[in-house]
């Protein structure tokens, strides 16, 4: 009997190992499990996974799954920012305290330019950003601004609709430094881990240590439920006892990742069996 046939709908016929689906899918072949990257799903597919690295999809513009086989995370279509966050704010809001302006766009929006990316304005309007993103009249490149006040909030930020401003409500460890928490999950598989930095956007590179943490908050899990995801990974963070979802990926990535698949990736990959 042939091995189940995993066809996972990829934009590119080259699939960067630093993404998850990657990682799993070296795992499952290791299961025996016949795996297969391309744009369309194969015909002869039993489990077909989208995997478009974009914010927002057309119904309309992703394949369809033959007869008969199931697809995961087919009904994640939109994870802007704007959809989830109980954070955002508006210039008429009440708020006094300190404020970040995001990317209302999964990944800062890198995936979703497309051409406009490479003409001469955007590029000396990226140049600029890097000293001065207020006058470029765009977000410094992999950094979200943290202001004091919705007073020091630019007022072209709240005509861009691809903006976002929220409260800066950060989550602190027991010796002062920023945490983010990150839940990366598929199907009944998963594991949750807090990081913690010495710079507000706990970047990788200020990370000074990371922990697993025991268990999900039941908001989250209720969340995920509510938003379709068969896969993907939440960033959020908890405040005051309660969790803030930061950030909702359907494509996520191990930016430090050599290639291969861990321990912790070999647990997430038997979430598979669920579906076959």
């Amino acid at each position: 009997m042939s091995a189940p046939k995993i066809s996972i709908s990829h934009l590119t016929s080259e699939v960067p190992h630093y993404y998850a689906i990657s990682l799993l899918s070296k795992a499952w072949r290791e299961q025996g499990l016949d795996v297969e990257f391309a744009r369309e799903y194969a015909d002869d597919a039993q489990l077909c996974i989208l995997h478009h690295d974009k914010t927002r999809l057309s119904k309309d513009a992703i394949p369809v799954a033959p007869n008969g086989a199931k697809s995961l995370n087919g009904d994640v279509l939109d994870i802007s920012k704007r959809l989830f966050s109980t954070l955002q704010l508006t210039p008429q809001s009440d708020w006094t305290g300190p404020v970040i302006v995001k990317s209302d766009l999964n990944h800062f929006g890198l995936q979703d330019g497309g051409g406009a990316r490479a003409d001469l304005i955007s590029r000396a309007r990226r140049r600029l950003a890097r000293h001065s993103w207020r006058w470029a009249r765009m977000l410094p490149e992999k950094h979200y601004p943290v202001l004091p006040s919705l007073n020091d909030v630019p007022n072209w930020v709240w005509n861009d609709q691809d903006l976002l401003v929220e409260k800066f409500l950060p989550e602190y460890s027991e010796d002062g430094l920023y945490c983010v928490r990150g839940w990366i999950f598929f199907g009944n598989q998963g594991y949750a881990y807090r990081s913690l930095s010495t710079d507000p956007m706990v970047k990788a590179a200020s990370v000074v240590r990371s922990e697993f943490l025991d268990d999900v908050p039941a908001e989250l899990i209720a969340l995920r439920k509510q938003m379709k995801f068969d896969f993907g990974k939440f960033d959020y963070v908890v405040h005051d006892g309660m969790p803030i979802l930061l950030d909702a990926n359907k494509t996520p990535t191990y930016p430090t990742s050599d290639g291969t698949p861990t321990p912790r990736t070999r647990l997430l990959a038997k979430g598979i069996e669920a579906f076959l």
